[in-house]
């Protein structure tokens, strides 16, 4: 996937800076039963379907110091109750890093999250499904919009993370399903950045 580099404003899904900038598609698959941390929730979802977001267009942009990510999905028409809506991209922090599953034990990967009922988007460091650490601010932020039956986000930070591992993962939480931590939607392998 192309980086453009873009002068105009991009922290906003609608941001005229988008509109020269090319998506893709993307296609995400349940994050594996088995790679979920604890028997409880692999006994707990075992055949019941999650993660229900199937694809998301993808655009990246900078500006030559942040990374702008904008994601746009079909949100479901279900009505969410307990969990909200959520995404993530995330990046490689080492070189084997399974993108299925946000990283792993060994490998990890630096994940940047927005979730549709918190002012504030957060930056972790995660160890596989669900297992997130905090990585401090990081000056990751989001911007988002439900309209037409679906979710535009932008998420922007540090260039530097994604410049370090030159790949991109995408993950989607349909929180009407309950979808949460490692029960979601993810990329299977790494969408290759051309940064310009």
């Amino acid at each position: 996937m192309r980086v453009q580099r873009v002068s105009g404003e991009l922290g906003d899904p609608a941001a005229s800076g988008w509109s020269s900038v090319e998506g893709e598609s993307v296609a995400l698959t349940p994050v594996p039963l088995d790679a979920q941390p604890t028997e409880y929730i692999r006994v707990k979802w075992a055949g019941l379907p999650y993660g229900n977001v199937k694809e998301a267009k993808v655009a990246a942009a900078s500006d030559g110091s942040r990374l702008y990510v904008r994601l746009e999905w079909a949100d479901s028409a279900e009505k969410n109750a307990e969990f909200a809506d959520a995404a993530a991209v995330y990046f490689p922090a080492g070189a084997d890093a399974p993108a299925g599953t946000m990283g792993s034990a060994d490998a990890s990967a630096n994940l940047w999250y927005w979730q549709a009922n918190l002012a504030d988007a957060k930056s972790f460091v995660a160890s596989g499904p669900g297992v997130f650490r905090q990585r401090g601010s990081n000056g990751v932020g989001a911007s988002s919009s439900n309209e037409n039956g679906g979710w535009a986000v932008v998420l922007s930070g540090d260039l530097a993370d994604a410049k370090s591992g030159g790949k991109l993962g995408v993950a989607v939480w349909d929180g009407s399903n309950e979808e949460r931590a490692g029960i979601g939607a993810a990329t299977a392998s790494w969408v290759t950045l051309e940064i310009e």
